[in-house]
């Protein structure tokens, strides 16, 4: 009876929340950590002829967290750069933009370096090139998980982010596995096999499959390699007159025909929705390649509308799969209680920040709104679980 009188009262103070956790920048600052190695693999040089010729290089990857954030298991984004496998760095523009903004909405991200080279006049090449890529992500994901606790991480939630040629990683290594590896990676004359998925860069025994995919732009090499027992959440952009990576099927650069036949966003999107695998695609009629606004990674001009708005979109996606503790669990004590309960109260009277509160775990509504609505369900949740 006091608990209800409480709720009545307490209605008059409903507060109204404009920025949740995950979707809203909630922090002004980011802490940078550079050049954190997770692995080491064979690369090749810049110019080459024959692919045994390699030397083994350290991989390394940059951690964005939010400063001051007193959360200590969050989900990640791992970013990865565009440049055709051939260019590009961690550092690139959309990359590091992408990282910040991540980072001030409570996420950890992670830019990544991987191993480049790639003829663009050998279709055998190119399958290496994306298959090295996908060894090296798999690795970050990998030594995430066996640093979780150092780095304040969920070890569940992990997400992968790529635009142009990082797509195609991203896409990879969601959705293909060891016995659908292209013939390519196998080696032939002195070319070493390149091993499986998770057999480069470190030692470490985790699962090193995403918990969902942001793909700017990307493509995959086989439709059949997407399959029911990888259901990945996706969810893509890419515009419908893109030149370089096609929208529906063709070979990167349009002309290119010395690379492997690829399979476009709009084919995928197909795809998964004949396996019911949860995705979305946004095509822009019209638009081309990296439509943002940027030229293998850097601003050409600076963000366009497209820019906030695929971010929008896509924390939007991954908000759905960003909670690492249950809603209602206010204090992140593995139980839902009457001490979760006075939380929200205190809140209410303006007693605690919405940071001190955890909103994106108070409001159990998810209407964007922490008020006696939520207590109100709170207790009844607590007099069903009593």
């Amino acid at each position: 009876m006091i608990l209800r009188i409480l709720t009545l009262i307490l209605f008059v103070f409903s507060y109204s929340m404009s920025q949740t956790r995950y979707l809203d920048e909630i922090f002004d600052e980011v802490t940078i950590t550079e050049d954190v190695v997770y692995g080491n693999a064979p690369d090749l040089p810049f110019i080459f002829l024959f692919e045994w010729n390699t030397y083994d290089i350290d991989l390394d990857m940059d951690i964005y967290e939010p400063t001051g954030d007193t959360l200590t298991n969050r989900p990640v984004i791992i970013f990865i750069h565009s440049g055709a496998f051939f260019s590009g760095h961690n550092e690139v523009d959309d990359v590091v933009a992408l990282s910040i903004a991540s980072a001030k909405r409570g996420y950890v991200a992670v830019s990544m370096n991987y191993r480049l080279g790639l003829n663009i006049f050998s279709s055998y090449s190119g399958e290496r090139a994306v298959y090295r890529g996908v060894q090296d992500a798999s690795a970050v994901i990998r030594y995430l998980r066996e640093f979780h606790q150092d780095y304040g991480i969920d070890y569940e939630n992990i997400f992968v982010w790529g635009t142009s040629a990082g797509s195609f990683i991203g896409l990879h290594l969601a959705f293909t596995e060891d016995d659908e590896r292209p013939e390519a990676t196998y080696g032939g004359g002195d070319d070493p096999d390149l091993g499986c998925i998770d057999c480069e860069g470190n030692n470490f025994d985790h699962e090193s499959k995403p918990k969902a995919v942001v793909s700017c732009w990307g493509a995959i090499g086989d439709l059949d390699w997407i399959g029911p027992e990888n259901d990945t959440p996706t969810i893509m952009f890419h515009g419908t007159s893109d030149a370089v990576i096609p929208f529906d099927s063709g070979y990167p650069f349009t002309i290119d025909v010395f690379l492997p036949f690829v399979y476009g966003s709009n084919l995928i999107h197909n795809r998964l929705n004949e396996l019911n695998i949860v995705n979305e695609l946004y095509a822009e009629e019209g638009l081309l390649h990296e439509y943002w606004g940027t030229s293998n990674g850097s601003w050409a001009g600076g963000p366009n509308e497209y820019f906030d708005q695929i971010m929008n979109d896509s924390y939007s996606f991954l908000y759905r799969y960003s909670y690492p503790y249950l809603v209602g669990d206010i204090n992140i004590d593995g139980r839902i209680d009457i001490t979760d309960l006075l939380l929200i109260y205190d809140f209410i009277f303006g007693n605690l920040t919405p940071n001190e509160l955890q909103f994106f775990l108070a409001d159990y509504d998810s209407n964007g709104l922490v008020n006696t609505l939520d207590a109100s369900i709170l207790i009844n949740v607590i007099l069903d679980i009593n």
